[in-house]
């Protein structure tokens, strides 16, 4: 067994085909259905199923790819473990974050790790939780940064911070010289938010009067600071806020309601790579940071 055929078994197993795999890995198709077939012999079981439609795992090939792809994985990270002490870390880390993490501690921690970790080539992805997630569990991206909820059998989650949600309005509103605001003051303004768990406590309280749902955090902002709507952000996000240093967003304490949000990173149980160990603990270094100022 060798970790080319490995290879050929995960990358048939994403593509559907052995002609796809070999276009994709650069490699002659004969040289990767002789080396299948030899995999299969000596380990007994049929891998995949040929037809003219493409190749298509057998349950006993199901248990070897998953298998495949979790050595493929050590592998991995028994590389990224030699360069680490070689001082020659390279490699690729995805991360996929929602807006209230990526607009606040992430920034930071990104280009720390970039200092430190010159030879990684650093992507990163902006969605909402439940898109996170799956990107996740589908291996397009490495880290996920989101809202808590349900995880994944597949997925390991640790908790990174707690904050509270903020009302933000104009600074020529009407609220603008209060320290906070009820909910029922709330809902007789245009509201901007793109939260389904503080749309649901909206709800609870009245019809709220809905300006927009978007996930474009700097076009809400600046509807905000003209004073057209009420909008919601995290208590960490607002640390940093540029809008509120500049006293163009007023941030108040929701009266009535206790709103509190919390954050975690997630991954998949069967590839947690040093790369992004790292990351994860330079991000909490940061995390501890924002709390103090």
């Amino acid at each position: 067994m060798r970790i080319e055929q490995l290879m050929y078994v995960v990358e048939i197993a994403k593509t559907g085909s052995l002609s796809a795999a070999a276009e994709r890995l650069h490699v002659a198709q004969p040289s990767i259905s002789h080396a299948i077939s030899s995999l299969e012999y000596e380990l007994g079981v049929k891998i995949f199923k040929r037809s003219k439609n493409g190749a298509l795992p057998t349950e006993s090939g199901k248990a070897v790819i998953l298998k495949a792809q979790e050595i493929l994985n050590k592998v991995e990270e028994l590389q990224e473990t030699v360069n680490i002490e070689h001082s020659l870390l390279k490699g690729r880390l995805s991360i996929a974050s929602i807006a209230g993490v990526s607009t606040s501690v992430l920034p930071r921690a990104l280009v720390i790790y970039k200092k430190k970790y010159p030879g990684i080539e650093l992507e990163l992805i902006e969605d909402d939780t439940r898109t996170i997630k799956q990107l996740v569990i589908d291996g397009k991206t490495d880290i996920g940064l989101s809202i808590a909820d349900d995880v994944d059998s597949k997925l390991l989650s640790g908790h990174l911070f707690t904050t509270k949600s903020i009302a933000c309005v104009g600074k020529h509103s009407t609220f603008a010289r209060h320290n906070e605001i009820s909910i029922k003051e709330i809902l007789k303004h245009p509201v901007i938010c793109s939260s389904d768990s503080l749309r649901n406590i909206l709800k609870k309280h009245g019809t709220p009067n809905y300006l927009i749902k978007s996930k474009n955090l700097e076009a809400a902002k600046h509807i905000i600071a003209q004073g057209m709507a009420i909008g919601f952000y995290t208590e960490m996000s607002l640390k940093v806020d540029p809008y509120v240093h500049t006293g163009e967003i007023i941030p108040l304490d929701i009266s009535d309601e206790k709103i509190e949000v919390n954050y975690c990173y997630i991954q998949l149980k069967t590839h947690r790579s040093i790369a992004s160990q790292e990351f994860i603990k330079i991000l909490k270094e940061q995390i501890s940071y924002f709390q103090r100022i």
